[in-house]
Formats: C-alpha cells, sequence, structure tokens
C-alpha cells in the first residue's frame, strides 16, 4: 500500500480547531485542578507535526502539542506519539528550536509505543491525562485498557478525551469484510456485531438510530474499564453534517464538571472577530 502523504504544516477545517479549542480550555483547566498533587502528565497519541493551518484561509493554528505545552503550571512531562516520521521529525525538531524539555516524541504506531515506551515513564501515582484524537480505526482497545489501568489507585484511573469516528469510519465498515477485523481491534470485542444485527434485521434503525446505537455501545465499553464518568462531548458538525462526538472518561467529578463547562461555551477559533487568546497565570 502506497504511503499516504501528509502535509507539514497539517491543513485542518473549521470543526478541528473548534476541537482543539476545547482541548486547549480543559488542559488549563486540568493543570490548575491537579496542582495539588505536584505533578501531572500528558499523551497525545496521534500528535502529528504540532503546526496546523486552517483550510478556508491559511490562517496559522496550534496542533494539540503546543496547546499541551502551553498548560500553566506545566505538566511534568507530555509525551508525543506519531506514525508519520516526517511529523514527528518536525515536531522534534520543532520542540529542540525553542528549548522544550519536559516534552518526548516517539516515532511508530500508538498502540505498540504507549504500552511499551510511555507508560513505564509515567508515574502510577499521579493524575494522567491521555488525548487520543484518530481519523479512524487506528486505535486499539487494548491500549485503552492498558491506559485505565496504569494508574496504581484504582478509584482515579487515567483521564481519557477520544474521537470516536462513528460517521468517519465505523459506520462505513459495519458490513465491510475487510474493515470487519479493525472493529474487532477498535472495540475489543466482536459483539458489535450483535448490535449491527438488531439494527438492521430487529428495528430497523435510520441513520441517526443507529449512529446513537453505536455510540451507546461505546460509551458502555469505556464503563466497563471502571470509569465513573462517560461523558459524550459535542458532537462536532459541519455545517448540518455531523462529523464525529468526542467522549470522556475519567473518575473524578472536578474534571468531568470541567469538561462538562469547557464543552457547553461556543470556542471561536483564531482569525474571527470574537477570538480572544486564553488568558494563563503566570508561570
Amino acid at each position: 500500500m502506497a504511503r499516504q502523504q501528509v502535509s507539514i504544516p497539517r491543513v485542518i477545517n473549521k470543526w478541528t480547531a473548534i476541537k482543539l479549542e476545547h482541548l486547549d480550555a480543559y488542559l488549563q483547566g486540568y493543570v490548575q485542578a491537579t496542582k495539588i498533587y505536584g505533578e501531572c502528565y500528558y499523551i497525545d497519541a496521534f500528535a502529528g507535526c504540532g503546526d496546523c493551518v486552517l483550510e478556508e484561509n491559511r490562517w496559522p493554528i496550534l496542533g494539540s502539542p503546543w496547546r499541551a505545552l502551553q498548560a500553566v503550571p506545566p505538566f511534568r512531562e507530555c509525551f508525543f506519539v506519531e506514525i508519520d516520521v516526517d511529523s514527528a521529525n518536525h515536531l522534534a525538531r520543532r520542540l529542540e528550536e525553542v528549548d522544550i524539555r519536559n516534552a518526548h516524541v516517539f516515532t511508530g504506531d500508538c498502540n505498540e509505543v504507549i504500552p511499551s515506551q510511555v507508560l513505564p515513564r509515567i508515574s502510577k501515582r499521579a493524575p494522567s491525562f491521555a488525548f487520543l484524537d484518530p481519523t479512524g480505526l487506528q486505535l486499539h482497545w487494548d491500549t485503552l485498557a492498558a491506559l485505565a489501568k496504569h494508574r496504581s489507585d484504582s478509584r482515579y484511573k487515567m483521564e481519557l478525551l477520544i474521537l470516536y469516528p462513528y460517521d468517519m469510519s465505523i459506520n462505513r465498515n459495519l458490513r465491510n469484510p475487510r474493515g470487519q477485523s479493525a472493529l474487532d481491534r477498535f472495540y475489543g470485542t466482536d459483539e458489535w456485531r450483535g448490535e449491527l444485527l438488531e439494527s438492521a434485521l430487529v428495528r430497523g434503525e435510520d441513520v441517526a438510530e443507529r449512529r446513537e446505537r453505536f455510540v451507546g455501545f461505546f460509551v458502555r465499553r469505556l464503563k466497563s474499564l471502571g470509569y465513573t464518568h462517560v461523558e459524550l462531548c459535542g458532537p462536532l458538525y459541519e455545517g448540518h453534517t455531523l462529523k464525529y462526538h468526542m467522549v470522556f472518561a475519567g473518575d473524578n467529578d472536578t474534571g468531568a464538571k470541567i469538561m462538562r463547562e469547557v464543552w457547553s461555551k461556543p470556542r471561536p477559533i483564531p482569525g474571527e472577530l470574537n477570538y480572544k487568546q486564553r488568558k494563563r497565570p503566570q508561570r
């Protein structure tokens, strides 16, 4: 299979820029809420090159790595995983240019890199947050399970913010034999096949009902990992077209409250008249 060409900087659409603004707002709230612990950690499983431009006007947009690195107080360490070699090298060079020392770039499949190279470097006692932003079915359930069980205190598992790509990828693979093994890895089970059978044969659900069924199925799967809070953020639309849901998983009541507040507000993006750069405490 030919390698997919990845642009640097990454060209993104408006809904992706809005998602990054929501992430930015939450990360700032997260580091403030967890500073009493003295340290916290960040994982970005699909970090990209770090630099983005808006498709419609080429306006520069900070990618998720820079959002994490701007949080005040800072994360103890940030771990950026990217499978594309050119993107990972670009991010590593940019971090070196500005002498960022609490960030580490890993090149490879996040499903292999996170359990073997990232998690061993993260304290099991400290709060930690993982941003999981795939473009399709690249994320495996085993990776989610490894993140969820990392902390030594099972009452407070690693927080997760996950892009759930139902409309982007899952829906078109439900009846595609070549995509079904990917769905098994994504969900960590083949039980989704029973959901599809009931949807198609028993209830004859329409598109919106089937989406709701499979979003609910993923939420239940995350709850099976023991999370206290599993909540939908968004969804995000392009015009009237639904693009994807974001799903939050966490055990801390304060974290869940902050996440709800963050996603309850509209998020202007750079270049819009009502955009204001986020104010942060002094370091």
